[in-house]
């Protein structure tokens, strides 16, 4: 049983009740869009709601996340599903349940072996560029269907140009009808935000295709919707298409995943509790698997619906269940209403909804802050565009890894120093004030040491020895950002005790974690640098070295300084006793100095 069911508070159930029902007033009209989208008919989204809504509520973590018909999610669907099948209605319905299924086993293994942090490795600026992306190529997608024009192949580009190719054989109503919807929808979501607008153009729609006979006008109709719901079945797919299914199911996963883990964090930030990403997936995994169980296709997180839940005041996943609850009532009993829906009215409705997942604003702001994540994102823009979803997916994947090697391989090196007034040592770049020790060099790798970033961490000490003012004694390397190493870092460490040693410089190495002591002894690190030159803090590494002769002061020359600095203080003094007792103490002093 979920936690939540078991500390359910039943002041509770007004608002998500209300909160429900304004969920199922969303999903319904944006859900037979988005089918479309995904390239089956409307009713599918009765199939495919229903048990996502209610499985991610049983096996999510998030109380105000809605997981159901997604539009980046169908788009996807419908460019996998439709690189396989190309022929029957029925055989694409079939792999774009088999598709959910196996995105919901891929996401619940993800899971269940701890994957959750797959989402930190998708760069947010470059998956703004993708999500972008997709919006436009979904939008490009519903625009023949508004001007009543005939819908061609291709890319962004290629239907772009063709639509303004046709647009002197637009449909006069179908326009109308399209554009009014559109700003019907703008209007509403402007001035009254907490009105579900998808459902009252979607009302609009119906009279309007009913009082007005549009179909006999020209205008596209959705035509007869089938009452009921599909029974859990098992779909028929060939053998020789799983391989594909499995990479299929494995993109929707990373898409679904990374998409809804911050709106997930975000209420849960809100709310005051704790999101868990492997339990994210396996609420993910059990939705998609339900949805393609019951027929459905594959589902994502809804970020529009998930809003407009939190605002109608969800407090608990129980709003998921009424919204189930109340589709399952339309899907059996109000179909038939929908029968004089308009077309152009539908695709207005995906193009508005999708419209949130154009991020124009946070694409001026990676501009104005940071012009590399504004080329990532842009490049991951155009891939879609240019591209099908999968490569325009794929080269989002190799570009956010690629950021993460090369942001890890320039690892910054900073100087330390102790910080005035206590043991810790800090950046002096950020302390000014910290205080060196003459031959010593204590230097941190801001980023974990292996394979990328080992030579430029080798280099980079080499060339701070090399730019000392005062001859070193020893260089002490802090690695606390290390909890791992690889072969290669210690290999360049093994190194770069070698290369310090032709010098005469000692290597030592700091904070160094127990669990790499046994690779850095099988590697040779710790026979090149010295098992008594491997600490556990910097301040013991500081202590070790100036123990060191080399390092350790003159006796005399302390004595001296000690000596004179006495009697100035006894000059300055005014306290005839304390005077004469400090006289004492400095001939005592130069005493000790002169005997042999």
């Amino acid at each position: 049983m979920p936690d939540w069911v078991s500390g359910y508070n039943r002041k509770w159930l007004a608002t998500d009740v209300i909160a429900g029902l304004t969920v199922a007033a969303i999903l319904v009209p944006e859900g037979m869009a988005y089918a479309q989208v995904a390239g089956v008919a409307a009713e599918v989204a009765f199939y495919t709601i229903p048990p996502a809504l209610v499985l991610y509520a049983l096996f999510g973590s998030s109380r105000q996340l809605v997981v159901a018909t997604s539009g980046a999610i169908a788009v996807l669907s419908a460019t996998i599903v439709g690189s396989i099948v190309g022929g029957s209605s029925e055989e694409y319905v079939a792999y774009s349940a088999a598709l959910a299924m196996f995105a919901g086993v891929i996401a619940v293994l993800c899971g269940v072996l701890k994957l959750g942090r797959i989402a930190q490795f998708f760069s947010e600026s470059v998956l703004t560029g993708f999500v972008f992306g997709l919006a436009l190529v979904i939008s490009i997608k519903q625009v023949p269907k508004i001007l009543g024009i005939e819908p061609t192949e291709g890319n962004f580009f290629e239907r772009l140009w063709d639509i303004l190719g046709h647009l002197g054989d637009a449909d006069r109503a179908s326009v109308v009808i399209g554009v009014s919807t559109i700003v019907a929808m703008l209007l509403i979501e402007r001035y009254a935000d907490k009105v579900p607008a998808a459902l009252v153009v979607l009302i609009g729609g119906i009279i309007a295709g009913t009082v007005f006979d549009l179909a006999a006008e020209g205008v596209e109709m959705l035509g007869k919707v089938p009452s009921g719901l599909a029974g859990p079945a098992i779909p028929d797919i060939a053998a020789a298409d799983i391989g594909v299914l499995i990479i299929g199911g494995l993109a929707i996963t990373l898409v679904a995943f990374a998409e809804e883990v911050g709106p997930a964090n975000e209420f849960a930030s809100k709310h005051r509790y704790q999101i868990d990403g492997n339990q994210e997936l396996i609420g993910l995994g059990a939705a998609n698997f339900g949805a393609g169980l019951f027929q459905g296709f594959p589902v994502g997180s809804s970020l529009s619906t998930s809003a407009a839940n939190d605002r109608a005041g969800a407090r608990s996943p129980l709003s998921l269940i009424v919204a189930a609850f109340a589709v399952v009532v339309v899907a059996l009993f109000l179909t038939g209403t929908l029968e004089n829906l308009p077309e152009p009215t539908l695709a207005a409705i995906v193009i508005v909804a999708i419209s949130g997942m154009m991020k124009v604003p946070q694409m001026k702001r990676l501009w104005r802050i940071n012009r590399l994540d504004f080329l990532l994102a842009v490049t991951a823009l155009f891939g879609v565009l240019l591209f099908d979803t999968l490569i325009g997916l794929g080269l989002a994947v190799l570009l956010s890894l690629g950021l993460v090697v090369w942001q890890a391989s320039s690892a910054n090196l900073s100087r330390l120093g102790r910080k005035p007034g206590s043991g810790m040592f800090v950046a002096i770049d950020e302390y000014p004030e910290a205080v060196t020790v003459d031959g010593l060099l204590i230097l941190r790798a801001e980023a974990p040491m292996f394979f990328a970033n080992a030579s430029s961490i080798r280099a980079g000490v080499k060339q701070a020895a090399a730019a000392s003012e005062t001859p070193l004694v020893a260089v002490i390397l802090d690695l606390a950002s290390s909890f791992e190493i690889d072969v290669p870092g210690c290999d360049s460490l093994r190194e770069l005790a070698e290369d310090l040693a032709r010098d005469n410089i000692q290597l030592g190495l700091t904070r160094v974690r127990s669990s790499m002591r046994k690779i850095l002894d099988d590697t040779g690190v710790i026979d090149a640098v010295g098992a008594d030159r491997i600490f556990t803090s910097n301040g013991a590494a500081v202590a070790a070295f100036a123990s060191n002769t080399a390092l350790a002061p003159d006796p005399d020359v302390v004595a001296a300084e000690a000596t004179e600095a006495l009697s100035e203080l006894a000059d300055l003094l005014d306290d005839d006793a304390v005077s004469q007792r400090l006289r004492r103490a400095i001939d005592a002093l130069d005493a000790e100095t002169e005997r042999p």
